[in-house]
């Protein structure tokens, strides 16, 4: 990697002992009264391309000893009933608090922003707050700002306060409206690492470069920083390992799928290409239906790229392992047709949940937009690959969106699930609930044929929660 190292001498943080003359003729003597520890210093580092000084040549090859995985959805699947407690015997449920006042912004659940431009407006639904777990700490993100919590429900940090001028809110109907140049901040994917540490991406919008930002969560120290100064390098950085990072591609066009180089002399280990680029050119207005997907499990990097019919796993520092492989038959959607063809006999992938012991799949039949559900052409599958059993089926009879796919949560405790908006991190299942939410999940058809059990405890607590707090279910 070409780079130019900023605020220090060397990529290994190092603590400075200043060392004071503690009298006379004893000479300079260090003792614990005396000694002064001078503040670690940041790894600020700028790189100016990701390219020049490649060290490995990818390989893409199968392990031998663990052979991929291969999901055939061209035969007609088993329907199965699945439970969450065939896999889960306990449940905790935490409830935290916002700490902002109702009319500065609260956690939401399916709600709607209008964000308005020089020349016209763009609209988003259905926006949640986003929830992830690592370790000790739970930190939820939206646009009024990204909070800490610990696992007993306390706030513990405050790590950032978005600043919207003439941002209107409803607290009723959880509508956001605000003028695009008012968004004072860039910062955005706010993550937690391990060792009490948190990272984002942002934009410095004055010198025109995108950077990755690496800060303590306890007091807000800038730990390490480094700075895509072509501006045509995106900062979409992950943690392979404890030595290595991969910057995966913001652009679907670009030959590199992603890169992989060494955290601590930031050398550029191996550029992994992009075989699925498009044939087809560019003109007017084009859909683009799947999304790809990075994740963690079981100390294990896995990736896969949007209209790849492949679930990698990556190994430091130059190596892809087919792990799992989508077999679609004539189904399969190739990026051409994603973005300009006829998606109506095509599977969408869409959302992928690897656990210990099975996986959760959603996958459409034709793209999912506004115009389809008018026209009531897409169709959603959920499949299940048991590992244990090595078994491939279908849970679903009915065909409902994710939003609205219920599963019952039947160990004390336990809430039902929304099939969409379960996450698997840190070794454990997750998913959160709001005031707004608990009142939604009794209007969906499929709510009265939960267990009564699983119905009276949503009646509950949707009775008790405040408005401003969150309840996140952990399933272990």
């Amino acid at each position: 990697m070409k780079h130019m190292k900023v605020g220090t001498s060397t990529a290994i943080l190092c603590i400075g002992i200043a060392l004071c003359a503690c009298g006379g003729k004893q000479g300079n003597t260090q003792t614990e009264e005396t000694a002064e520890v001078i503040p670690v210093k940041p790894v600020i580092i700028e790189t100016s391309q990701l390219n020049p000084g490649i060290q490995n040549t990818e390989i893409r090859t199968a392990d031998p000893a663990n052979p991929p995985v291969v999901l055939d959805f061209t035969t007609k699947l088993p329907v199965r009933p699945f439970s969450l407690k065939e896999h889960f015997n306990k449940a905790t449920c935490i409830t935290l608090k916002n700490p902002l006042s109702p009319d500065q912004g609260s956690f939401l659940y399916d709600a709607s922003i209008i964000v308005s431009y020089d020349r016209g407006m763009s609209s988003a639904g259905g926006v949640n707050t986003n929830v992830q777990l690592l370790e000790n700490r739970i930190l939820t993100s939206d646009l009024f700002g990204t909070f800490c919590f610990d696992l007993n429900g306390q706030l513990t940090d405050t790590l950032l306060i978005s600043r919207i001028d003439g941002l209107k809110y409803d607290p009723a109907t959880q509508k956001l409206e605000f003028h695009a140049n008012n968004r004072k901040s860039t910062i955005n994917g706010i993550t937690l690492e391990p060792g009490n540490q948190y990272r984002h991406m942002e934009r410095d919008t004055v010198n025109k470069y995108n950077k990755m930002v690496w800060k303590s969560i306890e007091d807000g120290r800038l730990i390490e920083e480094i700075r895509f100064i072509d501006s045509k390098q995106t900062a979409l950085l992950a943690s392979l390992d404890d030595s290595t990072l991969f910057n995966i591609s913001g652009d679907f066009m670009s030959p590199v799928m992603f890169t992989t180089f060494n955290k601590n002399s930031y050398d550029t280990l191996c550029v992994f290409g992009n075989y699925n680029l498009p044939t087809v050119k560019l003109s007017g207005p084009y859909a683009f239906p799947e999304s790809s997907w990075s994740y963690r499990n079981k100390d294990k990097a896995y990736f896969r790229q949007a209209f790849n019919d492949t679930i990698f796993s990556v190994s430091s520092p130059n190596r892809l392992y087919p792990e799992y492989i989508l077999q679609f038959g004539d189904k399969k959607l190739n990026i051409d047709n994603g973005l300009y063809g006829d998606k109506s006999q095509k599977y969408v992938a869409k959302s992928w949940v690897d656990t210990d012991h099975f996986i959760l799949f959603t996958y459409s039949k034709n793209y999912d937009c506004p115009n389809t559900r008018n026209e009531k052409s897409v169709f959603y599958s959920y499949a299940l690959y048991d590992k244990d059993y090595k078994q491939l089926s279908l849970i679903q009879d009915e065909n409902n969106y994710p939003e609205e796919f219920l599963l019952p949560a039947e160990m004390p405790n336990g809430i039902p699930v929304i099939l969409g908006e379960i996450s698997w991190q840190d070794n454990k299942l997750f998913t959160s609930y709001t005031k707004r939410k608990l009142e939604a999940l009794q209007k969906m058809k499929n709510f009265s044929k939960l267990p009564a059990e699983q119905q009276e405890r949503v009646r509950q607590l949707a009775g008790s929660l405040a408005d401003n707090e969150m309840i996140v279910m952990i399933l272990e």
